[in-house]
């Protein structure tokens, strides 16, 4: 079943009261994620804000907003989800990925769920894993009825911790540091991908 993210511009996340089960996350100020092998900083297009939600509430939600969000620099992606680690705590992380060039979406989402996620099975708990898997072609029908660009984003992961510690001391394991990142090397383009950490809002 598909499900919608909005990735949205110019908007304050914190006055975003949408209700449930539209989930929205606030992205964390550039002070709160230290600079970590995956991060390298923040990309100049993140989003302000996330908000997770049925394909047929999309719509509704982005009208909702009025003249609060940048249409033209907020996107819409639709997605299948594959909850791996399954759950949902206070921090959220967001890596949008895009494939390498020499791969085909297909082929991409295989590996990611296929051989990747193993990793993902090993590494994480006792925290959650969720790939969200992108279609093209339900994202674009998506775009017009919502008003915002289609994403171009191949994928989205979401890991959950209980506060940003956690998620740090994650990321500096060795283990993870070293082998899952080596293993993206050889599916996801780093240089074209978003990573960062954001806090979830209560409905």
């Amino acid at each position: 079943m598909h499900e919608a993210l909005l990735l949205l511009r110019g908007v304050e996340a914190d006055t975003l009261r949408l209700p449930a089960p539209a989930q929205v996350a606030a992205r964390l100020a550039p002070e709160a994620l230290p600079a970590l092998a995956h991060a390298g900083g923040m990309a100049a297009d993140l989003p302000d804000a996330l908000v997770t939600c049925g394909i047929e509430e999309a719509a509704r939600i982005v009208a909702s907003l009025g003249g609060e969000v940048d249409a033209q620099a907020s996107t819409v992606l639709a997605f299948t989800r594959h909850a791996v680690l399954p759950g949902r705590d206070a921090v959220r992380l967001y890596f949008g990925l895009r494939r390498l060039d020499r791969l085909g979406l297909a082929d991409f989402h295989d590996y990611w769920l296929n051989r990747h996620a193993d990793f993902g099975r090993r590494l994480i708990p006792p925290y959650t894993y969720h790939q969200l898997h992108a279609d093209p072609g339900e994202t674009t029908r998506l775009a017009r009825p919502t008003g915002l660009s289609a994403s171009t984003l191949d994928g989205v992961v979401e890991v959950h911790f209980p506060d940003v510690d956690a998620l740090v001391r994650q990321l500096s394991r060795e283990d993870v540091a070293q082998g899952a990142l080596e293993d993206e090397r050889h599916f996801i383009d780093h240089a074209r991908s978003q990573f960062w950490a954001y806090r979830e809002l209560a409905a």
